[in-house]
């Protein structure tokens, strides 16, 4: 008996011993409350000892039932377990929310303004909506959970309707073209904005990143797409437009305070260059006699007219200068029937006799001793040069640098061959066929868009690039400068990029690259090229651009810009540049009218059997 009492007073002591120990369900994890929580006595009952914050850590034991049991604050009970969410996840409200009761919307609880600080429940996301509780007050609900990314900024380039819906028609109001936007999300092609105090949806095209307001210096056709075919008004000169985007040299832009919108060419924002001299006369002259110099198209100002001038008389800048004899000078429109040792500068210099020089557009019949350096030089005679376009039925020991040397008799030589060529990107719907076409049709060579910025590959280029080696087209590439700050670190970063690309030509497609590189200096609707960029930074850039390329190993380089730009900020500031850059530039509609290795000289080209518009060039470098 006593033996069974001691085993029963083991029993007992081991039991004692056994409730000291800590229970299997101890201590698991630390969970937050995010929304304020009653700690319950039961894990059923409705009694309770203390209300705890959202947001505050609590250890949690085990659950019973919905609740799970908890120390929290020095205290032991029961919260619900939908109360509870395993991070501490604290969040701003940027756009001002609804609280809804239900996930798919319906009823709300209460609107707060934008800036309220949150606690979510991470686990119940639904419907693109978070659990949350307003710290600082008693609202829980669902909110969009887009509503707690911060807001890119964008502007209205055009009129926008603000719609109440993402799919719907019915709007509260018009935004006005020029205006700031905060962009919260997308869907159904558009935006959910907030424009001042008023929220809704605009539609994503209405919307760009950077507000680029420009005066349109030409009367401008406005088309309906880049594709400049067809076209709904026409924007008288000095009109204000915001900028849109930029490409194939079109930009997309709307007339400032009105709803018109479409496509203008982007060379009709260059302001025009002040007059040099008035209007441009060109006549074709004949049966020209001496050593005449035809050197591009001048353009003279009318101050006056000297007429049956005899002796060592000067007449400058006068539009008619006729008869004269003697050593003078005629720089004007027009010079005729001049005889003497002179010099002529102007558009057509007609019937010369004597040892003169003419800087005109067009020199014919022209007989002596001079050289003719312009866009046409025709049936001359003696031992001058023409270095223009077309050099046609020349005798004598000449050289004729241009396109086309035809029917020439003597010691001629040909020092340089054009060739046809082309530039494309990702705008054009190519295929192998129309690079064969481009190539049975005569064209020689094609520079692709590669790249844009620090960031953007042309997602045409390696595929383009194969075609047109396959096609035995000659391929260079051109990359689109992406940003106008005038610090090195972002030109440089470009050329890194531009310069992966076309080392990644050959594992892409099988051909290395092998052609010039060159930087496509133009605005855009985001680069943020201005005026005073052009004037007080463009040449080093360009330079820091170009110098990163050959550092690099891209030893082949170029620059690409309008003309009117190249006369006015770059050329003769080049002396940073590597000293092999090739120049590419684009005129469209008249003589280049200066030096250059390549020629943009339309961008409404067709090519027989190809959909679509063309930017066409020519070269006059041999490499191409």
């Amino acid at each position: 008996m006593r033996r069974l009492i001691f085993l029963g007073g083991a029993g007992f002591l081991l039991l004692f011993a056994l409730s000291f120990v800590k229970p299997a369900s101890a201590a698991s994890s630390t969970m937050y409350t995010w929304t304020p929580s009653k700690l319950y006595k039961t894990a059923s009952g409705a009694a309770y000892s203390r209300n705890v914050n959202s947001g505050t850590a609590v250890t949690v034991y085990s659950k019973s039932g919905k609740r799970y049991k908890v120390k929290a604050g020095g205290k032991t009970g029961y919260i619900y377990a939908d109360n509870l969410t395993r991070s501490k996840v604290k969040k701003e409200d940027y756009f001002g929310s609804k609280i809804y009761k239900q996930a798919a919307g319906g009823p709300y609880v209460a609107s707060v303004p934008a800036g309220k600080m949150m606690y979510i429940k991470m686990e119940a996301t639904k419907n693109g909506m978070y659990l949350a509780h307003v710290i600082g007050t008693g609202y829980s609900g669902y909110v969009d959970k887009t509503h707690f990314i911060k807001p890119v900024v964008k502007y209205t380039w055009m009129p926008s309707k603000l719609y109440t819906s993402a799919t719907g028609n019915s709007y509260n109001k018009t935004i006005k073209d020029g205006q700031k936007v905060s962009v919260f999300n997308g869907s159904h092609g558009r935006y959910q904005v907030k424009a001042g105090n008023s929220s809704g949806y605009i539609y994503a095209n209405n919307l760009t990143g950077l507000l680029a307001k420009k005066t349109v210096y030409a009367s401008s056709k406005l088309y309906t797409s880049a594709s400049h075919t067809k076209y709904t008004a026409v924007i008288r000169p000095n009109q204000q437009v915001y900028v849109k985007e930029s490409t194939q040299n079109m930009s997309h832009i709307c007339v400032v305070g009105t709803t018109q919108s479409g496509w203008i060419y982007t060379s009709h924002f260059t302001k025009p260059a002040p007059a040099a001299g008035g209007t441009t006369s060109t006549t074709t002259g004949t049966s020209q006699t001496g050593s005449s110099t035809a050197g591009g198209k001048t353009t003279g100002t009318a101050t006056g007219s000297t007429s049956g001038s005899t002796g060592s008389a000067a007449a400058t800048s006068g539009t008619t200068t006729t008869g004269n004899t003697g050593s003078g000078s005629a720089s004007g429109t027009t010079t005729t029937g001049n005889t003497g040792s002179g010099s002529t500068s102007g558009t057509t210099t007609t019937g010369n006799t004597g040892s003169g020089s003419a800087s005109g557009t067009a020199a014919t019949g022209n007989t002596g001793s001079g050289s003719a350096s312009g866009t046409t030089a025709t049936g001359n005679t003696g031992s001058g040069s023409a270095s223009g376009t077309t050099a046609t039925g020349n005798t004598g020991s000449g050289s004729a640098s241009g396109t086309t040397t035809t029917g020439s008799t003597g010691s001629a030589t040909a020092s340089a061959t054009t060739t046809k060529g082309l530039d494309v990107s990702h705008y054009q719907t190519l295929t192998q066929d129309s690079f064969n076409l481009m190539k049975s049709q005569g064209y020689n060579f094609v520079i692709l868009k590669a790249t844009e910025g620090s960031g953007y590959t042309d997602s045409k280029f390696y595929t383009y690039y194969k075609y047109a080696r396959n096609a035995g087209l000659s391929v260079h590439a051109y990359h689109m400068i992406g940003n106008s700050t005038t610090t090195s670190a972002q030109h440089i970063a470009e050329a890194k990029h531009f310069y992966q690309v076309l080392a990644q030509t050959k594992a892409k497609t099988g051909y290395a690259f092998t052609g010039y590189a060159f930087e496509d200096i133009e605005p855009t609707g985001t680069n943020s090229i201005t005026t005073t960029w052009w004037a007080n930074a463009a040449p080093a850039c360009a330079g820091y651009f170009l110098n990163e390329m050959q550092t690099l190993g891209q030893t082949k380089v170029g620059i690409y810009a309008g003309y009117f730009n190249w006369k006015s900020y770059l050329e003769g500031h080049t002396d940073s540049w590597p000293s092999n850059t090739k120049i590419w530039l684009a005129r469209y509609n008249i003589t280049l009218g200066t030096n250059a290795d390549v020629w943009q000289y339309t961008e409404t080209g067709t090519i027989d059997g190809i959909t679509g518009h063309f930017d066409l060039d020519i070269s006059y470098d041999p490499d191409f």
